[in-house]
């Protein structure tokens, strides 16, 4: 069986030669805040799944909402921690000596609204 392929959009890879550490952080915050949507939204599919009186599928039910909400929950610590990277790196580069030529400091993108 072939292994499954994931999809990488143009504008998380990076040429080699040109890569900026602050464009990656910022491109891996973003991805991270997508997946964590995925993780609330799988986690809302399961708390709407019918309930059952068969004790053997309620563990399960009770194990797959724990593990979703595990997910969830170690996705938003992951979001969180990437504000604060990206926080520290914008004053970091703001801090920078302003002889450096300009083409040499890199910028972060503009935030999204719906990243906070």
């Amino acid at each position: 069986m072939s292994k499954p392929h994931r999809r990488r959009d143009a504008a998380t890879r990076l040429p080699i030669h040109s890569f900026n550490a602050a464009e990656a952080l910022e491109a891996l915050h973003t991805e991270i805040v997508d997946i964590e949507a995925l993780a609330h939204a799988a986690g809302e599919a399961v708390i709407r799944l019918p309930h059952t009186s068969n004790p053997e599928l309620r563990r399960v039910f009770a194990r797959i909402y724990t593990l979703v909400s595990k997910v969830a929950l170690d996705l938003n610590a992951a979001v969180r921690h990437g504000d604060k990277l990206i926080a520290e790196l914008s004053a970091h580069m703001q801090r920078r000596p302003a002889a450096e030529p300009a083409a040499r400091r890199p910028e972060l993108g503009s935030r999204r609204a719906d990243d906070e």
